[in-house]
């Protein structure tokens, strides 16, 4: 997987404050990552 830009690092950044706070451990790193903690609350949501 490429790099991402700068403003690719800004908007996640921004994404991922405005879905957590301001834990900043939560950041996804890659798209993989997002993806995967997608499905994955995905899942746990019609489990509920």
């Amino acid at each position: 997987m490429e790099k991402p830009t700068q403003q690719q690092l800004e908007e996640l950044k921004r994404l991922s404050r405005e879905a957590r706070g301001n834990d900043w451990s939560e950041i996804v790193q890659s798209k993989e990552e997002a993806e995967n903690r997608i499905r994955d609350l995905k899942e746990k949501a019609r489990m509920e």
